[in-house]
């Protein structure tokens, strides 16, 4: 589903909640601690990434914030569409705030995707949109949005589209310049704090400084652009890096990853480290191996069916 920007009023959602109302004690999560502590509670189970060998990494938990960082060209993005559709496969909702690329544009992508085709007909179309029925929204809006009003957005498509995920791509449409270090820190607080009044996980694409031409590597938290207070408040952090050698001569490569996902940081999480992809072209997918092939995604029973 499209959600087209200038369809929304969103005067109701500009509010800022009243937080006193979650101070709590010891006393009153006690018994939860107990439980927690015995094994006794239920185990809660997030979102995570779609690709089997690293699907315990990590977790996208609810009231939390993933940066997605990388160059330019790292195909933050594309891997962004992909994550979306994994997430659709686990039962989740997500809306995609797109502020660099057309809602036409993220969803090509996306279908070939889906399909795990280059050029999918008008019945694989069909199925893609099987696929992301119900579970995958996005926000047509291109260019620069402020904070206030992707507040509003966000509480918006928590309540009218019971979404759990959101990704933003990217905090440069929000916050003017990458030298503005008290703008950059006063959204990622401003994000915090949406993230726990709505139970949101927020991904949000940040981008790194251009790696030296002479020095290929996986770039660090360190390597973000602006602010550290980024990557301070932030819950997880991951990197992208991109084998441009490898595009450049695929036979001399072939065993080589075509892109690498650094987890950096897992403030709740245990992991961190390195997950190794290769990249399908044609489809636009990111593989598990060498050896992978892509894989249409499959349409999973309706949410109504469940409800």
């Amino acid at each position: 589903m499209i959600v087209h920007a200038s369809d929304l009023e969103l005067a109701d959602y500009m509010v800022e909640p009243d937080f006193s109302a979650h101070v709590r004690t010891a006393d009153d999560l006690l018994e939860d601690i107990k439980k927690a502590f015995s094994g006794a509670g239920s185990i809660e189970r997030h979102g995570t990434l779609g690709w089997p060998k690293a699907q315990n990494l990590i977790q996208f938990r609810p009231e939390e914030i993933t940066l997605w960082a990388g160059s330019n060209g790292s195909r933050k993005s594309m891997i962004g569409g992909q994550v979306m559709l994994d997430l659709a496969q686990q039962c989740c909702r997500s809306l995609t705030i797109s502020l660099e690329m057309s809602a036409r544009k993220t969803l090509e992508r996306m279908f070939r995707q889906a399909t795990a085709k280059a050029c999918p007909s008008p019945r694989e179309c069909d199925h893609a949109a099987a696929v992301m029925r119900g579970r995958v929204f996005i926000f047509d809006h291109v260019g620069a949005l402020s904070q206030d009003r992707l507040s509003a957005v966000l509480r918006w498509a928590r309540k009218k589209l019971g979404v759990e995920h959101v990704l933003i791509d990217s905090m440069m449409k929000v916050v003017n310049g990458d030298d503005d270090y008290n703008g950059q820190k006063d959204f990622i607080n401003r994000m915090t704090e949406i993230a726990k009044e709505t139970g949101l996980h927020l991904h949000i694409v940040v981008h790194t400084r251009k790696p030296s031409e002479s020095v290929e590597r996986v770039p660090s938290k360190w390597d973000i652009k602006g602010s550290s207070s980024v990557t301070d408040l932030a819950h997880n952090v991951i990197t992208l890096w991109r084998n441009r050698a490898k595009d450049a001569e695929p036979a001399k490569h072939v065993n080589e990853p075509g892109q690498v996902l650094d987890i950096q940081k897992q403030r709740n999480g245990e992991f961190e480290g390195k997950v190794l992809l290769w990249f399908d072209p044609a489809s636009m997918q990111f593989l598990d191996s060498s050896g992978a092939l892509a894989r249409p995604y499959v349409a999973q029973p309706s949410q109504e069916a469940h409800a």
